[in-house]
């Protein structure tokens, strides 16, 4: 049993078995806990700042990032769940989420892909900051945010 206890008031408990993905995904999940706000927070920034080039206020494009926000636990569970078909639906179900609040802000897709591009190249940068406090190399949670990466995108810009 492992039990990942998130800062985003969020607790996991699993049972882990000796696969090493799994437990990749794990610590990637407890390093993607201590930097997810961060992240948002760069994010949310740069859609202020991006603001006047697709109409979204600074006050929407924060209000655009604290639901972005509220969809951390949900990210952190695609990534501790043991099993490949649950974790799959988790991911669906977070890509239909993201997706739904782009929409309600009117938020464009290419603007959209952006903001994802942004955010994943803030947890990759802060994730491998902090691999040293993890058993793995930052390079295998490089590898396993990159797969992150690729399913979460393939999902949001299929559609």
């Amino acid at each position: 049993m492992f039990l990942v206890t998130s800062r985003l008031g969020h607790s996991i408990e699993t049972r882990v078995d000796d696969e090493a993905a799994t437990k990749r995904r794990i610590a990637l999940a407890k390093l993607f806990d201590q930097v997810a706000m961060e992240m948002v927070d760069r994010v949310v920034s740069e859609a202020v700042r991006a603001s006047t080039f697709f109409g979204l206020r600074g006050s929407a494009a924060r209000r655009y990032g604290e639901r972005i926000r509220a969809l951390l636990p949900v990210a952190l569970d695609v990534l501790t769940e043991p099993t490949a078909a649950a974790r799959d639906q988790k991911l669906d179900d977070l890509v239909s989420s993201v997706r739904k609040i782009s929409e309600e802000h009117h938020v464009p897709r290419i603007i959209e892909r952006g903001l994802v591009s942004i955010a994943f190249g803030a947890a990759r940068h802060l994730v491998r900051e902090r691999a040293a406090s993890t058993d793995f190399a930052a390079d295998d949670l490089d590898e396993e945010l990159n797969g992150y990466r690729r399913a979460f995108e393939e999902r949001l810009f299929r559609s």
